[in-house]
């Protein structure tokens, strides 16, 4: 049973079926009234609204969420309270989520997969400048329209609902351990590298049909998330491109430094792979580093399981092991002979050199450092170093690794391989003055940049960019920020009070506030002067546009 019958839900909305049930609210099919236009109506369960600090998180969260205009984030349109609890109204998405697309079709093609990430990766990028971290990053909260667009949603019950999360639950909470990061499930602070975290979690299930770790419990999971490596995705499906699994696993890191460190790198990746070009995960990436043994199931034959035998020992093998002793003790003799010979050259002759082994030295850990001081820090442990270089969201300058890599020891003089950065790939910024705030947004992400929308009043029409900066044209870095202008209209005046005033009195007061006097009708009055104003319309007090005719 729909929530109120033969009535508006707060007084706009008309629903029209339940299309979703989650483990914190149920989502209808609606109808805003004032509007004209279909939308989705998130209603919180009741007893979710007698918690009052959940209820301001939600508050807080709901009306950052609303600020977010993005081509791949359901649009956030209104919130409030109905019937004793709250509700959101979002943009209503004709499509399925990811999940039932993962529970329907299994593995996803890596080109697919790494499609919908790099969208989702977008949305996240987009969030996290704007002070929003999504922290519930699943299949679940992934739409996919009709026509292939996705869009993330619920961006913006999500903190309110972690904050008193508890992983002795199950459920909803359930769903949210299978994707949680592990500084989240210790009870870490968290920043855009744990939604980074999960992902990588989600292009995981995607590739290979399953998530990669799975329990009887919400803390079992989130243990594992924390504890346990995940099983590399090219050891269950093997025709997944390596590039693409480094991706995954990069981003899947326990430690988030060792992370993406935006999602805009991430993104950036992925792009990357669907272009055919190399990707920043592999320069760092050893498939066989932490690779985990495949678990041998109980219902696999012997064919899966390699086992080591022992060569059976033959008579010829008897009769020849004591001549092999023999060898053995002769070879022994002569050794011992001669270290007493050489021992005794060295007694008596102290100015014979001792023999030594080539000295050795630990690869100092350069990355992150600039080159100057990489070069110099490596030449005080009589090492060379040999440079080339490749884009990067790192600062030009910046060693982004080493070959070999810290730790390993070396001969002094050795040459050590070291990848600096040359600064972020410049591209050009379009020209996207004129054109509407969604094809703006979607010209300037497809030039692999990011918009920035600042609204201010103009009498261009509604939605239309302005302004931009940079300027179209230009050279920017990959991933750098594109800021419009898009105007929201002209600036509202307010209708003033001209009830009993005389016509040209109230004609010069409609010019003073930007207004214009409209129609003029005459009536009778028995009340007021004739000649003076009786009533207005727009009625005073009523905002309108400049230069609004006033009745």
């Amino acid at each position: 049973m729909l929530p109120t019958e033969n009535k508006p839900y707060g007084g706009r909305y008309e629903l029209i079926q339940k299309i979703a049930r989650g483990g914190m609210a149920e989502v209808y099919m609606a109808k805003d009234q004032l509007l004209d236009r279909p939308v989705a109506l998130k209603v919180l369960f009741p007893e979710l609204s007698v918690n009052v600090s959940f209820v301001e998180r939600f508050r807080r969260e709901a009306q950052a969420a609303a600020n977010l205009s993005h081509p791949n984030i359901v649009s956030v349109f209104d919130w409030g309270e109905a019937e004793n609890t709250y509700y959101i109204v979002m943009e209503l998405v004709e499509g399925i989520t990811l999940a039932s697309l993962i529970r329907e079709s299994g593995r996803t093609d890596p080109y697919k997969a790494a499609a919908i990430a790099a969208d989702v990766a977008s949305s996240l990028s987009f969030a996290h400048r704007h002070g929003v971290i999504h922290r519930d990053v699943k299949p679940s909260n992934v739409l996919l329209t009709e026509d292939g667009q996705v869009k993330v949603t619920d961006f913006g019950i999500a903190r309110a609902a972690t904050a008193d999360g508890d992983l002795t639950q199950t459920g909803a909470v359930m769903g949210t351990a299978t994707y949680i990061p592990p500084e989240q499930a210790q009870g870490l602070a968290v920043d855009g590298r744990s939604d980074v975290y999960s992902l990588g979690v989600v292009l995981y299930e995607m590739l290979v049909g399953k998530v990669p770790f799975a329990g009887d419990s919400p803390l079992a999971i989130a243990y594992k998330h924390v504890r346990e490596e995940a099983v590399r995705p090219r050891v269950l499906e093997p025709e997944i491109p390596e590039a693409l699994e480094a991706i995954v696993m990069k981003a899947m890191a326990k430690d988030p430094d060792a992370r993406y460190q935006s999602a805009i790198e991430m993104r950036d990746d992925l792009q990357r792979f669907l272009n055919r070009q190399q990707v920043a995960a592999l320069a760092d990436f050893d498939p066989e580093a932490t690779q985990a043994l495949p678990l041998i199931d109980s219902n696999m034959g012997a064919t899966h399981t390699e086992l080591i035998r022992t060569a059976p020992i033959s008579r010829v093998d008897n009769q020849d092991r004591g001549r092999n002793w023999m060898l053995i003790g002769i070879i022994v003799l002569v050794v011992l002979i001669a270290a007493l010979l050489l021992g005794a050259k060295s007694f008596f002759n102290s100015n014979a050199p001792l023999p030594s082994a080539t000295a050795t030295v630990p690869v100092p850990g350069v990355v992150g450092e600039s080159q100057t001081n990489a070069t110099a820090t490596l030449a005080n442990e009589g090492l060379k170093s040999s440079v080339t270089t490749k884009t990067s969201n790192e600062s030009s300058g910046t060693v982004l690794s080493e070959n070999p890599t810290a730790g390993t020891q070396v001969k002094k003089g050795s040459t050590i391989a070291l990848v600096v950065s040359s600064g972020p790939q410049k591209v050009s910024v379009p020209n996207v003055v004129g054109q509407t705030i969604a094809a703006a947004e979607s010209t300037i992400l497809a030039a692999h940049l990011e918009p920035n929308t600042n609204y201010v009043n103009n009498p261009a029409p509604v939605g239309t960019v302005i302004s931009q900066s940079p300027a179209g044209s230009t050279q920017a870095p990959t991933g750098s920020t594109v800021t419009l202008g898009v105007s929201n209209g002209p600036s509202q005046v307010l209708v003033p009070n001209v009830i009993g005033q005389p016509l040209a009195q109230a004609a010069n007061n409609l010019g003073s506030h930007n207004l214009t006097m409209g129609n003029v009708t005459y009536q009778p009055s028995a009340s007021v002067p004739n000649g003076d104003v009786i009533s207005s319309s727009p009625a005073s007090g009523t905002n309108v546009a400049p230069n609004t005719p006033v009745d």
